[in-house]
């Protein structure tokens, strides 16, 4: 199955439904190839969270007339 850039949302819908499916991690970060993240600090705060709850931590962004949107660039967190 090809998906491309410009497919956007369901683009997006595909990679979380393949990690989910094949990787099952209790979390996932998301975040451009350009953003810098102290992976240490991360999983020291990922540590006290329960991953079997809904989680969603990051930054959305909301344009006028928009729904609201996840940002890559400042990278989000799902369990």
């Amino acid at each position: 199955e090809h998906i491309t850039v410009e497919q956007g949302v369901e683009r997006l819908e595909h990679v979380i439904r393949t990690v989910h499916k094949d990787i099952n991690p209790d979390f996932a970060f998301f975040v451009n190839d350009h953003t810098f993240v102290l992976p240490n600090h991360l999983c020291q705060f990922l540590k006290e969270h329960d991953s079997t709850k809904d989680m969603y931590v990051g930054h959305a962004l909301k344009g006028k007339g928009e729904g609201a949107f996840n940002s890559g660039a400042a990278g989000y967190v799902l369990s």
